[in-house]
């Protein structure tokens, strides 16, 4: 659909003056002077559905600047009537021209355009006598030169469907001397939303993702996009036979969910070898990646940590000494290609020597920061700017992918519009050149907000110097028609719950934050069903109303993820009205899927998360134990989970309860015991536990049995003489062959007051060790592992559970190897403890025992 809605008399004054002023509005702007306005008049393009002007082209023009010339007259003649003849400059040229792109007549006219500094993708637009030159790089700048001609006009393409072209009974144009060229050479917003061709286009973004060809310009096209490790090397291909050629992990090699040797001269050999082929197989790429994979697992060996150490421990020393020698190689034959690797992650600090090859670029993760606030104002982002200020220091080739959406759940509301406004700004201040914006590109789309986030970031992403506020106005005022009033306030009551007091409540937000967090609170959730419901009655047509209940499917899901909460009632975990919450569930999927919504979360289907509602959400029975100080509830068919630990005397519950919306919920959080094959595998085996009757009030049993033959049997008991929790399991191997095996009891804890909680012990060398839940200065959350003379001497605390209380955890020595800890307080606020057993490879009928107390104790000093 294409629109003509406006918001009144001050929009078509905007639009008016922007186009008569001739005052530029991007990067590289020049305006004329005064007195060099005054010698040129304005140019009556069409009036009354006529025009005495032709467009023109140079015969040898290239396909975007032909599509340039097409969509000129294709818009002018809609918003004037007047259709433009095309003629290129092989014809005889007489009477106005439109000189669109480079040609014969333009260098009769002796112009003087500077090409060359506009490059791929920069432009002019000019007056001259009564021509019009909209002219500039071959590639896509003409095209994008018409583009911005045509926004000046008053044309918008703010999604797909909706569009703004004005109808003028006359088309004056001003005098114009300007030039732009875009503020970043790589500008992709990664939304489904984003990705048309025509849409793209005219947005003047160039990412890989969007679909765009030959007749626009091409793009800036990778192979592949990212995480490429085992494409380069495939551990099927290679592993049986060179181990060698991947990262060895905790003493092993490993071909599965680990990186590649990167000190090893045969994978930097291969690793050339195939990025050539590529190169041969791909030519309309312009950059390969040769990068990490999405996992940890870097290589322990000798060479590699030896790099580290000379790179000042930064794990992302070897990874850009081997990417240097690949990009060495290749620019040798191929000096126009890029070589592409990531600082994401464990990578994401700078190497201390090391400094990226002319023909590398780094692609910067800010993944663990805060996207409520701008960067430079929070404290949970400070460890990012650190490392982005290193890496501007030793590289202006520097590319960032940034992170626009909430992961774990599309539909939730995501307020970061004045987090862009800031940082994309601060990154081209910061010598950036190219960005890649990601969000919801799962089939379907559907992502909160994805229209309008779209646009602005396109807008952004060309001149971060937009006004944003103006430009969502603006979008508004036409996707939203009489429904724009109660939108935007919708829209503002988001961001005042992240944003800083006195405007707003100040909360955090992650790229993974649960439906609970506190900047999506109960009142928020009010107010915004009421903003909503009145924009639904306020639509004065069925498009609109469709979408504003597109919108108002992130408050349904949130209300609904919210309502998946689980409490113990009455010897059973469960939710509070089951019946209804499956009811609502049900609604709520055929809602997304009429708007073609595929996915509520990245990678997993709509089909997945009904599968896995059915699977999880039901009662689970409870059982209880108690003495004078604790209540424990054990819930048996959740992988015999303790679920919560309360201290009687404050009433305070210690344990995590996990979020609503996490994924298995709710099979998550508390205290469980696994069995794993080592120490760095993510999955634990299978288990099934199944409890023992029950004998006493504060002791139960339960019985865990693996397919693989591994059986379980583990006590529960409340001391008698303090208030602490003791559990015991044996995992004896019943099978016939022998299994590898390691046990781990981890304990999720909720740290009441974050700033004020942390882990405290005694090393087993003497040494008295503290980690802080929300370091100064650092992301704020992390793991560690301690091992040897740095792990607990049989005990470590957690102080800061609840008032003046902590969690004691006792064990003994000689059953624990390693001790790992976990935190985090992303609006989640959580602690994780965990004790891991000896590995042992058990024989048929031998066992291996783990044991563990937890008690509550009085924060001493309080």
């Amino acid at each position: 659909m294409r629109s003509s809605r406006g918001n009144g008399t001050n929009r078509r004054q905007f639009l008016k003056s922007a186009v008569l002023s001739g005052v530029g509005m991007a990067v590289g702007v020049s305006v004329p002077s005064a007195s060099a306005d005054a010698a040129q008049k304005p140019l009556v393009l069409a009036k009354q559905g006529k025009s005495s002007y032709s467009i023109l082209i140079s015969e040898a023009a290239s396909p975007s600047e032909r599509r340039a010339a097409d969509e000129l007259q294709t818009f002018i003649e809609e918003m004037t009537g007047a259709r433009l003849p095309i003629i290129t400059d092989e014809e005889e040229a007489n009477g106005d021209l439109v000189l669109v792109g480079d040609s014969k007549q333009v260098r009769k006219l002796g112009l003087q355009i500077p090409f060359d500094d506009l490059g791929a993708e920069g432009f002019v637009l000019r007056t001259q006598g009564d021509h019009l030159i909209i002219a500039g790089g071959k590639q896509r700048g003409t095209m994008y030169g018409v583009y911005t001609f045509l926004d000046k006009l008053g044309c918008r393409w703010f999604s797909t469907d909706v569009s703004v072209i004005p109808k003028r009974p006359a088309l004056v144009v001003e005098p114009l001397n300007e030039s732009q060229k875009p503020a970043f050479e790589y500008r992709e917003p990664f939304f489904t939303e984003a990705a048309d061709k025509d849409w793209a286009a005219r947005n003047r973004v160039n990412g890989s993702f969007q679909k765009l060809d030959e007749s626009t310009g091409g793009k800036v096209s990778y192979f592949p996009f990212v995480h490429s490790f085992y494409t380069i090397l495939p551990p099927q291909q290679y592993f049986q036979d060179h181990p060698e050629y991947y990262a060895l992990v905790d003493g092993k090699r490993r071909g599965d969910d680990a990186q590649l040797c990167l000190t090893n001269p045969d994978v930097v050999r291969l690793t050339i070898q195939t990025v050539l082929k590529w190169i041969d197989q791909h030519p309309e790429a312009s950059i390969f990646s040769v990068s990490q994979n999405d996992t940890r697992g870097w290589c322990e060996c000798e060479n590699c940590r030896r790099i580290e150490q000379e790179e000042g421990g930064a794990h992302s020393g070897p990874i850009l000494r081997f990417v240097n020698a690949v990009a060495a190689e290749v620019g040798r034959t191929h000096p126009d290609k890029l070589i592409d690797t990531l600082a994401y992650w464990y990578s994401e600090p700078p190497p201390l020597e090391v400094r990226p090859l002319p023909n590398v670029r780094i692609r910067l993760c800010p993944i663990g920061v805060c996207e409520g606030h701008a960067y430079d104002r929070c404290v949970h982002d400070r460890y990012f700017l650190n490392d982005l200020q290193a890496w501007a220091r030793i590289t202006n080739q520097l590319y960032i992918w940034h992170y626009v959406t909430n992961f774990a759940h599309y539909l939730a509301p995501f307020p970061d519009f004045d987090e862009l406004a800031a940082d994309l700004p601060m990154y081209k201040e910061h010598g950036v050149v190219g960005i890649f914006l990601e969000g919801d590109a799962a089939p379907g789309g559907g992502g909160e907000n994805a229209e309008l986030r779209s646009y602005v970031m396109a807008r952004l992403l060309w001149n971060p110097k937009i006004d944003v506020d103006e430009t969502v106005n603006e979008f508004m005022a036409t996707y939203y028609g009489r429904a724009a009033r109660p939108m935007r306030a919708y829209f503002d009551l988001q961001h005042r719950q992240v944003r800083m007091p006195p405007e707003g409540q100040g909360h955090h937000m992650w790229i993974y934050t649960r439906p609970g967090a506190p900047y999506l609170s109960p009142e928020f959730i009010t107010g915004a069903t009421k903003l909503l419901a009145e924009a639904e009655s306020t639509a004065d047509d069925e498009a609109t109303r469709k979408r504003v209940r597109k919108a108002r499917l992130s408050i349904d899901y949130v209300k609904l993820m919210r309502a998946k909460a689980f409490a113990v009632r009455d010897g059973w975990y469960a939710p509070e009205n089951l019946d209804q919450l499956k009811e609502n569930f049900r609604g709520l999927l055929k809602d997304a899927r009429s708007f073609g919504i595929t996915e509520f979360h990245e990678g997993r289907r709509l089909e997945e998360d009904e599968s896995e509602f059915d699977k999880y959400i039901k009662p689970y029975r409870v059982a209880t134990l108690e003495s004078s100080s604790l209540r424990v509830s054990v819930a048996p068919e959740l992988s015999g989970r303790i679920i919560s630990i309360i201290d009687k005397a404050t009433s305070t519950d210690v344990v995590h309860h996990p979020d609503p919306g996490d994924h298995l919920f709710p099979d998550l959080s508390g205290g469980a015991l696994f069995v794993y094959p080592d120490y760095v595998l993510r999955e634990p085996y299978d288990a099934i536990w199944k409890l023992e009757p029950q004998t006493g009030p504060s002791e139960i049993h339960l019985i865990g049995t693996c397919p693989n033959g591994l059986q379980m049997k583990r006590t529960i008991q409340l001391l008698a003489d303090q208030p602490a929790v003791h559990t015991e399991t044996t995992v004896q191997n019943t099978g016939s062959s022998a299994i590898e095996a390691v046990l781990t009891f981890r304990c999720d804890f909720d740290p009441k007051h974050p700033a004020e909680s942390a882990v405290i012990f005694r090393s087993r060398a003497g040494k008295a060790m503290r980690q802080a839940v929300l370091p100064p200065g650092e992301e704020p959350s992390g793991s560690e592992w301690y091992t040897d003379s740095d792990q607990p001497d049989g005990e470590w605390t957690l102080a800061g559970v609840g008032t003046h209380l902590a969690v004691v955890n006792r064990f003994p020595k000689d059953q624990v190897t390693r001790c790992s800890l976990n935190w985090t307080a992303k609006a989640d606020y959580r602690v994780t403890m965990g004790l891991w057993s000896a590995k042992r490879t058990l024989a048929p009928g031998e066992t291996l025992k783990l044991e563990a107390d937890y008690g509550i104790s009085p924060l001493k000093g309080a």
